[in-house]
């Protein structure tokens, strides 16, 4: 709870905050003398309470303090009390004996420029040879004797008004006492020290920075020698400001008042929390000293390490302050003083200054980790008392949205509120947040297909895209629940794909040859992204067997297939032929026969019927001899199978499938308003291709 330190010329004592009572108070005693710490009488006699940076209550004592025993000057102590009283008004005393040894020689000329408090002490030396036996000059003695109140202090303020702008005022050291200065004098050392703001000391404008001065000359003498010392110190009362992203704090390198020109700089030593930072630590924490014309800057980066930073919320807005306890040890040598140490001591604070939150991508060491429904909250320390808060959450939680962006890149995206509550005071600030994330992590669907015996089957892999991101097309048409019905499909979800079964002769087959193998088609399946239009496609060809069938093409063909088996007495395929005889088929076997014509070929009847003309013809038993040659014993068999086809007389023709048992022109053929063609087929024994452009449903009739 107490941590106790001894540096330089001061003695450090903090106690923790947690430690600290409803109220509190040190006390020091020497002897039987006990004085309570506080006010003018702390300043005075070089007592410095304060909270540091981090909340900490902090005695700074110098070692020429009233009450410290002064071990000949080597060795240092002071009997401290600290009261801590509860909420009840119950007082507990604890007792703390410091102990510090002189580490660093006396320099001739030491000042102290404390928060509360200027301090200055030079060494006491004995007087030359020709000033032995010197009498008093003005102004004389007041009092006989040896010690104090025989000296004098001359004060210099600054008089515009007077012949030199100079005016000076002597007084016993007893008023001084009773101005404000306690003097005193050590084995080696004489000492002045004043708190800011005492009569007789006066304020000087250098540069942008303010500083309090006391000009004083203490004389007293020795063995009727008269003696005179500068006791005169200057203390900056600058406050640091922000530039830019650093605190500047400022002070002059050069005030006439302390600095004798010319003059050599010996040496520059900057510390934090009491301990010096050396170079590298320095340069580290982005620390800088260095000289603008007769100023000394010091830059400290908002924030650094050091430092303590406290958060606020001003009008739902985000701002820091930031404090951090720097004390600075500048020496020079001159031409009044072969060395002079300045030691200065300041709390320097930057209040309410706007902060940005920044979402930054890391992977810092955890601590402290919170973890629930798989997403995780950790905390990460900085050395300056802030923290980054690392928030994680599973790509597959429900509140984090995903957008695929195409080329197997996702896009995951989290909208949230980041709630921060300020200690101790409650505070809540709420950030608002969106985090993204881009990976190249989809499996994308995937097509594929296989034939059944009653059509074409595809399966649609799902990958891990939502499945509602796509749509699925067949044949170029947007399949929804109106072509499932129209078409007969088949639909089955599966846990890793969907089955979708087109019968054959269904909306989006499309029909690419005839032949005695059979009817071979295919299907184009297609995947289509909503947002990003990339398409996965897959093309499933099946042949199925047929024995008949008659296909009406747009080109302006006719490609029918007939099957003879079954007939009585028996046809012969290979003895069948068109209207015109001479169209004969292009592939025959046992049953069946296949011819491919146009329409205005082969004899083929066209009649007019309103819009549409009606193209007719027919398939027939052929003698394979004249009929004066046919044998008796065979009867001529009598074969006609009907074939016909439909189209607009004015417009695009489609394509249409039939059984030639169920074309639509058995009607008895008219021999008014027809004309026939007996142009011979292109050619016998080629399978012909079958192009579909049009897939009109009630031209099919399921085989």
């Amino acid at each position: 709870m107490f941590r106790t330190e001894c540096h330089d010329r001061h003695f450090w004592l903090s106690v923790n905050s947690n430690f600290l009572g409803h109220k509190f108070r040190f006390d020091v005693q020497a002897d039987s003398e006990v004085h309570e710490v506080s006010g003018q009488w702390a300043a005075e006699c070089g007592y410095t309470m304060a909270f540091d940076s981090w909340g900490d209550l902090l005695l700074r004592v110098s070692y020429l303090a009233c009450l410290v025993e002064n071990q000949r000057e080597t060795e240092f102590r002071l009997m401290v009390w600290f009261i801590n009283q509860d909420s009840n008004g119950e007082e507990k005393s604890y007792p703390l004996l410091l102990i510090c040894p002189l580490q660093v020689p006396w320099g001739p000329r030491e000042l102290v420029c404390e928060q509360n408090y200027i301090e200055v002490s030079v060494l006491k030396l004995p007087p030359p040879d020709n000033y032995v036996g010197t009498p008093w000059v003005t102004p004389a003695p007041v009092e006989l004797g040896e010690g104090l109140r025989e000296w004098r202090v001359v004060f210099r303020i600054p008089a515009p008004s007077q012949e030199g702008g100079i005016r000076e005022e002597t007084v016993p050291v007893r008023m001084a006492h009773l101005l404000g200065y306690h003097i005193n004098t050590t084995d080696s050392r004489i000492l002045l020290r004043c708190a800011y703001g005492s009569k007789l000391a006066y304020t000087q404008q250098w540069g942008e920075t303010d500083v309090e001065v006391v000009s004083a000359t203490i004389l007293y003498k020795i063995k009727w020698t008269l003696l005179t010392v500068d006791m005169s110190v200057a203390c900056t009362m600058s406050q640091a400001r922000m530039d830019g992203s650093d605190v500047l704090w400022s002070l002059p390198r050069d005030l006439p008042t302390l600095v004798h020109l010319p003059f050599i700089e010996k040496g520059l030593k900057l510390g934090v929390g009491g301990q010096y930072l050396s170079e590298c630590v320095a340069h580290q924490r982005g620390y800088m000293i260095h000289n603008n014309n007769r100023t000394l800057e010091i830059r400290i980066p908002f924030g650094a390490e050091g430092g303590f930073i406290k958060s606020h919320v001003i009008d739902g807005l985000y701002s820091q302050s930031y404090f951090v306890d720097v004390f600075l040890l500048r020496e020079w040598e001159d031409t009044a003083w072969s060395l002079t140490q300045q030691r200065t001591f300041r709390a320097l604070f930057i209040y309410h200054l706007p902060r940005p939150v920044t979402l930054i991508n890391s992977q810092p060491v955890l601590w402290e980790e919170m973890e629930r429904n798989g997403v995780r909250l950790s905390q990460n320390p900085f050395p300056n008392n802030t923290y980054m808060y690392l928030f994680q959450m599973p790509f597959s939680h429900p509140l984090i949205s995903q957008t695929y962006l195409g080329d197997r890149f996702r896009k995951y995206t989290l909208y949230g509120v980041f709630s921060f509550i300020m200690f101790p005071d409650g505070e809540i600030y709420n950030y608002s947040a969106t985090v993204e994330a881009k990976l190249q992590d989809v499996v994308l669907p995937k097509l594929e297909g296989d034939c059944t015996i009653q059509g074409v089957r595809t399966l649609a892999y799902y990958g891990n895209i939502d499945s509602s991101e796509w749509s699925l097309y067949v044949g170029g048409m947007k399949l929804d629940w109106e072509l499932v019905e129209l078409g007969g499909f088949s639909l089955d979800p599966h846990e890793l794909y969907l089955s979708l079964e087109i019968p054959l002769y269904a909306p989006g087959m499309a029909y690419e040859g005839l032949g005695l193998q059979g009817l071979l088609v295919s299907v184009l399946v297609s995947l289509v992204h909503l947002e990003t239009a990339e398409e996965q496609t897959h093309v499933q060809r099946c042949v199925f067997p047929v024995k008949e069938l008659l296909v009406c093409l747009p080109d302006g063909r006719m490609v029918v297939m007939i099957d003879t088996a079954g007939v009585s007495p028996p046809v012969n395929p290979n003895h069948t032929a068109l209207l015109d005889p001479a169209c004969r088929p292009l592939e025959t076997d046992n049953s069946r026969a296949i011819f491919s014509f146009s329409i205005d070929s082969c004899g083929t009847v066209a009649t007019h019927d309103g819009d549409q003309v009606i193209y007719r013809n027919e398939v027939r038993n052929v003698p394979p001899f004249p009929p004066h040659l046919r044998p008796l014993s065979q009867p001529q068999p009598r074969y006609r199978v009907p074939l016909g086809c439909v189209h607009p007389e004015n417009g695009n023709r489609t394509l249409s499938i039939y059984l030639p048992s169920h074309s639509p022109t058995l009607l008895p053929m008219k021999h008014t308003h027809t004309h026939s063609h007996t142009r011979h087929p292109e050619g016998k024994g080629k399978e012909q291709t079958i192009h579909s452009q049009d897939n009109n449903p009630n031209r099919y009739k399921t085989y």
